[in-house]
């Protein structure tokens, strides 16, 4: 819990922020660690406690029983082929149906309205758990939304339209000519077509509606007495939020709205009272976006920080932001009150445009310039967090007139120099049945990616590129031609321009202490597995050999021609089939340690049980991408560490 004395310590000792962060590390923690992260935090609070924290030791026990009981629910099962019922939610490529069964997700080109009446015939499908330290986990997200099953549709016949002003509101929407603005309405009005990061962050918390709503609270303020204002204000948002079926965020605002009609309420059990309710009528949500951000600012805001407000508040979001997505933007937490007033114009704008067309205009200008403004910080990685908690520390030592001006210069130089990645490391990306290698040189002197995976996993590895903050590849190493290898080519080139990419090596490349090796002496003349790399790298003191999908036969000539070749760490060839990996390959190398990449349930039974054995026969312990899904190794001057995004880990000497 080093991290959450370290928030408490610099926001001003404030009793409230240390359960903050308790709450939001142990409920933003993988599934699998919760438990284990809720146990810890409970000590820690129970051992730290003062008079005032025991104000909230119901509200901390009743969350820990609300979130252990949400754990216990059964996953999701097998959705039947022909379903029928009511849309209740649609994005680009499907849309949610309800039926008394249950939520079911169908997956399909052709959109129907809301609140249409279907029938749909398909496929059913399980949801997959995603084991990766980045990539989108589709079982954890069935979860939170409460869904029974998945459907990829073949045919989807709209029994009947909606009827509901809901659906009056898609339909008028969907008649927008200018493709443009009717996304953009459809987002901002009716949460349809969300993207993950971005504007779309400050939307599935609804602060453009909360903007709204205090926007017209001081015009009506204007005419009528503080009382009547509050009516006025819970009546409008209890309007909109039936309007809309009552989404999460605005079942906040309702609550928050409902408060706020009594003047003289407590302000400690009023806030209980408020996010206690939250969790219970939806504990699925206590660790996404739309929970934590508003949870947190309002916390933030009951017990403000006196030494250094704004720090304060610059800090609480970035560790937000990094705990709840991989990437931080920093114009996002520097402009966070401009942007929740520029979508509350834009959303303004598109209401009104359903009317007056040229309104769509205006909200359409307004939020390319917000998009604009968001491109200007950029994107960087989540990792970050850590650092911010200790220079805001460092900072807060100085006189206020320099705080801010030292706290950002402070993140510049060490951003730039590359601090606050002082280690190399080589990660295996679950692609699934293929290869994709990530490696990352000390104080980001150079990343190298070797291999590309399948084009059906590139999600997967633009997703580990984003997350550790990869803008730009030095090099792309091919080992060969097939599709499970180099798939993604033509993707990340666009997308990274690699300054090198490579796929024949006939020199050993070397870049800021990392030295590769092409040890196939068949790599120029063979197509095919034969012809694949098999890559040796040296980093520091450790040696690692990449066999791509070499087969036995180019195992054996390399011994041949190096009889004394030795490897700390061996990635077994062709994803461990037996017609690599032989016994001498194995017997000779004498590897502390062997990595594997496959798929799950892949129907070739990698890997194979003969390579299973020759492993065993010669000691060598193993991991694999399709048990532990991402796996890590960090390279450090005293001793190097694995880690796996299933929690695995092991420490090579």
């Amino acid at each position: 819990m080093g991290s959450a004395e370290g928030v408490y310590m610099f926001i001003n000792n404030t009793d409230a922020l240390r359960w903050l962060v308790c709450v939001v590390i142990s409920l933003c923690l993988p599934f699998p660690m919760q438990k284990t992260g809720l146990l810890f935090s409970l000590v820690f609070v129970l051992v730290s406690a003062r008079s005032k924290q025991r104000k909230f030791l119901f509200f901390w026990l009743s969350s820990v029983l609300v979130i252990l009981f949400w754990q216990l629910k059964p996953p999701p099962a097998l959705a039947p082929p022909q379903i029928s019922g009511t849309v209740s939610a649609v994005s680009a490529n499907s849309f949610i149906l309800e039926n008394p069964q249950g939520r079911f997700q169908v997956i399909s080109e052709n959109r129907p309205g809301l609140d249409d009446q279907v029938e749909v015939e398909g496929e059913s499908s399980l949801f997959e758990e995603n084991y990766s330290f980045y990539g989108f986990d589709a079982k954890a997200w069935s979860l939170r939304e409460k869904l029974n099953g998945r459907v990829f549709a073949k045919t989807v016949k709209i029994v009947s339209a909606g009827k509901t002003p809901r659906a009056f509101l898609y339909r008028r929407i969907e008649a927008i000519r200018d493709p443009a603005a009717r996304a953009l309405a459809g987002k901002l009005i009716l949460g349809v077509n969300e993207e993950e990061g971005g504007l779309a962050i400050l939307l599935r918390c609804g602060f453009q509606v909360s903007v709204l709503i205090q926007g017209f609270g001081m015009i009506c303020g204007w005419f009528w007495t503080d009382r009547s204002v509050r009516r006025i204000r819970f009546g409008a948002v209890l309007g909109i939020a039936a309007i809309l079926h009552f989404p999460y965020p605005l079942v906040r605002l309702v609550l928050s709205e409902g408060f706020r009609m009594n003047p003289h309420h407590d302000k400690i059990e009023t806030f209980k009272t408020k996010w206690l309710l939250l969790a219970l009528l939806a504990p699925r949500r206590v660790a996404t976006a739309a929970f934590l951000l508003p949870f947190a600012f309002a916390l933030l805001a009951m017990f403000p920080a006196r030494s250094s407000p704004r720090t304060a508040r610059f800090t609480l979001s970035w560790t937000m932001q990094s705990f709840l997505f991989h990437t931080v933007n920093p114009m996002m937490v520097i402009g966070m009150r401009v942007l929740r007033w520029g979508l509350a114009l834009c959303t303004l704008g598109s209401l009104a445009g359903l009317v007056f067309t040229p309104f769509l205009s205006f909200s359409v200008s307004l939020a390319g310039l917000l998009d604009q403004v968001l491109s200007w910080g950029g994107e960087l990685p989540g990792q970050l967090s850590w650092l911010i908690v200790i220079l805001a520390g460092v900072a807060g030592a100085f006189p206020k007139r320099v705080r801010m001006i030292l706290f950002g210069g402070l993140i510049g130089i060490w951003t730039l120099l590359g601090w606050w990645h002082p280690w190399a490391s080589l990660t295996l990306i679950d692609v699934g049945q293929g290869d994709s290698i990530l490696i990352r040189l000390p104080y980001n002197q150079g990343n190298l990616l070797i291999d590309t995976g399948k084009p059906a996993a590139l999600a997967q590895v633009e997703a580990m590129l984003q997350g550790e903050g990869v803008r730009r590849l030095d090099a792309l190493i091919l080992t060969h031609e097939d599709d499970d290898h180099s798939g993604n080519k033509a993707a990340l080139i666009e997308a990274y321009q690699p300054a090198q990419v490579i796929e024949t090596m006939t020199e050993p490349l070397t870049l800021h202490g990392l030295t590769i090796f092409n040890l196939n002496p068949d790599s120029e003349t063979w197509q095919g597995n034969e012809g694949s790399l098999v890559l040796l790298l040296r980093m520091q003191d450790l040696t690692m050999i990449l066999g791509g999908d070499a087969p036995a036969e180019i195992e054996q000539k390399i011994l041949d021609q190096i009889p004394g070749l030795r490897a700390d760490i061996v990635k077994l060839g062709h994803h461990g089939s037996r017609t690599s990996s032989c016994a001498r390959w194995l017997q000779t190398l004498r590897p502390i340690l062997a990595l594997n990449s496959s798929g799950r349930n892949n129907r070739y039974q990698h890997p194979h049980p003969e390579v299973m054995q020759r492993l065993e026969d010669c000691r060598i312990g193993m991991f694999d991408t399709k048990q532990e899904g991402d796996i890590r190794i960090i390279v450090t001057p005293i001793c190097n560490f694995l880690f796996t995004a299933r929690r695995g880990f092991a420490i090579i000497g």
